[in-house]
Formats: structure tokens, sequence, C-alpha cells
């Protein structure tokens, strides 16, 4: 099936995801206000935010603004890591929901592991599902959690996360993520899917999107939905957020392959908080 800006893919909760998204991070004040409304009059449906990003807020009026039913947008933010156990996650959650001017959100993340005290995710991850089962929120994911932290949660864990999200994009394919994800039917979606744009002068990349008269940023987008992976690009600026809706093309199985070795794999994201493993 032909993929649009309004293709959804289903979690393994049933609850459908867009494969694109506005990705906040950094977005502030009346801009991101701003943006929130123009994405969601533009075609997006999904909005991104968290709790560190300090601009809950802001997505709450943006999103109202916008004129849109509450019902036809997907709002995810982040528990982040100074909230985490069981009391304060819920604590903090209630707060973003009033932030974001929302009864529910469509989905709730761990945003970082905690590496030096694994038990309090544990909690969180435990408060999360009754915060489900409450209605708060209708699906629980991750974000930024390796392979074994994954099995690590699932020896406790009642419910298997929806979503793992990751810095994923043509020059750090987490094959091997990708994988363990898919088998335990686990959707990974992707934050700066565009490498914050530092790679876009690529000789591969920009042979390819004469190919397909596309942006090197569009052709990154599209990699990663033509692996069926959800994506989050970030931006200000109006006419970027549409360049990054136009996604929805086939790109060739030799394209693919030329794309998927890159290489070498750059991290750019990096916290106090990553698993020792990165």
């Amino acid at each position: 099936m032909e993929k649009t800006i309004q293709t959804t893919t289903e979690l393994n909760n049933g609850v459908e995801i867009p494969y694109l998204g506005l990705g906040t991070w950094q977005a502030r004040g009346s801009t991101c206000k701003e943006v929130v409304a123009f994405a969601l009059t533009h075609g997006y449906s999904m909005i991104d935010t968290a709790q560190a990003y300090g601009n809950e807020s802001r997505i709450g009026q943006g999103w109202k603004a916008s004129g849109r039913k509450r019902e036809d947008i997907f709002l995810t933010t982040k528990i982040r890591n100074s909230n985490q156990g069981y009391q304060s996650s819920q604590r903090s959650f209630q707060q973003s929901l009033e932030n974001l001017q929302t009864d529910y959100v469509d989905l709730l993340l761990i945003h970082w592991p905690d590496i030096g005290d694994f038990d309090r995710t544990i909690e969180t991850w435990q408060a999360m599902i009754e915060m489900q089962n409450e209605g708060l929120c209708r699906s629980i994911g991750l974000s930024n959690f390796t392979i074994p932290l994954i099995e690590r949660l699932l020896e406790y864990a009642k419910v298997v996360p929806v979503v793992n999200q990751v810095e994923f994009h043509t020059f750090l394919y987490q094959k091997e993520l990708l994988e363990f994800c898919r088998e335990k039917d686990v959707q990974i979606e992707a934050y700066s899917p565009i490498a914050r744009a530092r790679y876009l002068e690529n000789d591969t990349l920009q042979k390819i999107t004469k190919k397909y008269d596309k942006t090197a940023a569009q052709i990154m987008l599209a990699w990663c939905v033509n692996h069926n992976i959800v994506v989050i690009p970030k931006s200000v600026h109006e006419g970027r957020i549409q360049e990054n809706a136009n996604i929805f093309f086939d790109l060739d199985d030799e394209d693919m392959r030329a794309l998927d070795q890159l290489g070498p794999q750059r991290r750019l994201v990096t916290s106090l908080d990553q698993p020792p493993s990165w």
C-alpha cells in the first residue's frame, strides 16, 4: 500500500500511530505554539514533546489554536529522568496533562533508562501501566533503550512497550535494534532522522537526490519510512515542515541498499543518562 501523510501503522496494542510527526525539541515560546498550529493545519497529525523540553504548555496552546479536534491529534510526551519513580512519575504526568490542555496523551514514554538505578525505571513503567489502565495515556513506550535494557525491562513488565524512540538515520542504521524490536512487536520511532542536517552533502546521498528530484533531507526521511519506521523530524521553519511532509515515495532496492551502507555510524545525541554500551 502506498503511504501518504495520513498513513498510520498499528502498534502492538491496536492504537494507530502516524508515520510522520513534528518533533519539538528546542522549540520555545510563541514560535513553538505557532509551528505546532501550522503543522496541524498542513497535514500533520502527530506532535512529539517531552517534560524535559520545557514546552508542553506551548504545545497545548498550539494544538488548541489549530482548531483540530483532540481525537484527531496524536500527542506524545515523555517522563524525564528526574521525575522517574512510581509516585513522582504519576505526579509529574498530571502536570504534563494540565500543560498540554488534555485529559490524555496518545503515547507516554520513559525518556531515558535510569542506568544508575534501574529499579526506578521499573517503578516508572509500573506507574505508566496503571495510568494507561486509567485512560490517562492510550499507549506506553520507551526512548533511548538498548537491546539489553529492553530485555531487562521485559523480565518485569506485564505490558510490552509499543514504541522505542531512538536516534535513527541513514548514518546510524541500528539494524540489530530494529530487528530485535520487530521480533518483540515494538515499533521503532526515529528522532533526529535527518542527523541534524550535518551530512546532507554526502556524495551518495546527493546522487540519489538527483534521481528522485528530492532534497537530501527528504531522501533520508523516505529511507526511514521505507523501512516502516515512524519519523519525527523537528523544525521551526514552515517551509521545512512542509518539505519534511513530502517524503511518501518509494526508493528502489538499489538505493535502499546504498543508503543502508552509508556509514560509518555516527551517533549525535549524547546524555549523562546514556547506556554504557553506546
